[in-house]
């Protein structure tokens, strides 16, 4: 059941990370105004929220950890967008599968955990996968793509998210709770947005680009809210290596997409075309997902 649960999320973020790519490349220049109006569009999920899955409050104690949660999921957007404008999206996106790295790291430097031969294997996989995708140019002057390093980044900030949620949920909170703790705690931080002048003015000038483009923000931002509450039930039910495991399949559904609707919105795609490139990019996909099974087997 939780597995079925699990291929939804990278299904929906798939919707999202094309909407994505097109609104930072074609509409919104800057990726703090487009994170601004798309968290406009919590006032209508969060109340979703309440009316059918009713949270409650959570114990005070654990409240520090919905704010680490709020801050992840607005702080890792701003490098994520710059990614999505330097390399084409399902590209772009495969490197979150380094991500999936750094927790047996940390498990290593602050516990002493060694992890087996099997799990050095899968780390080799993933960066062996995201080096060679991210590999552009002639042999003689070969030069790295800059999208590597800001999901990277941004890849680093969302692996603490699992595991914030994870450990709400073992200690009592609901899934409802906690997903609607962390929606409510991320729009507050990007209010803070409209305390800084330079910010504030920026978000009145793009404010026309909001109306033209609010049915792509919706779709966005449905899909988006479809694949955390999805994701973080099978959080609720599932170990977070595994679930987290499913996620790096978004790539793969990404290329799926252009394939089935490149002809009809050729527009809303950037993704570069050809069958060698296709093949590359599954195969090296394909090294990255082994790696991530091998490290959360």
């Amino acid at each position: 059941m939780w597995l079925i649960i699990a291929l939804l999320v990278p299904m929906f973020y798939a919707i999202a990370n094309i909407s994505d790519s097109f609104l930072i490349n074609k509409s919104f220049k800057n990726p703090v105004t487009l994170i601004f109006y798309a968290y406009l569009f919590e006032i209508i999920f969060i109340p979703i929220v309440f009316l059918f899955y009713h949270p409650g409050f959570p114990p005070i104690l654990l409240l520090p950890i919905f704010f680490l949660l709020g801050a992840t999921n607005v702080l890792y957007l701003y490098p994520y967008y710059k990614g999505l404008k330097e390399d084409d999206t399902s590209t772009a996106v495969s490197f979150f599968g380094l991500g999936r790295i750094f927790i047996p790291i940390w498990a290593f430097l602050i516990v002493g955990e060694r992890l087996s031969l099997v799990e050095y294997i899968g780390i080799i996989f993933i960066i062996i996968g995201s080096v060679l995708l991210s590999m552009k140019g002639s042999l003689k002057n070969i030069k790295f793509s800059k999208a590597l390093f800001y999901i990277l980044l941004a890849a680093f900030v969302t692996s603490f998210e699992g595991i914030l949620l994870k450990y709400l949920f073992e200690h009592g909170v609901s899934v409802a709770t906690g997903a609607a703790g962390e929606m409510i705690m991320s729009f507050l931080f990007v209010l803070l947005f409209l305390f800084h002048r330079g910010t504030r003015l920026n978000i009145v000038k793009d404010f026309s680009i909001f109306k033209q483009k609010i049915h792509l923000l919706f779709v966005e931002e449905s899909a988006t809210f479809i694949a955390f509450f999805t994701g973080s039930y099978a959080l609720s039910i599932a170990p977070v290596s595994l679930v987290k495991s499913i996620g790096a399949l978004t790539p793969f559904f990404i290329l799926l997409y252009a394939k089935l609707f490149d002809k009809k919105l050729p527009q809303l795609f950037n993704e570069q075309k050809g069958v060698n490139i296709n093949l590359k990019k599954i195969f090296l996909f394909s090294l990255t997902v082994i790696g991530i099974f091998l490290i959360t087997r």
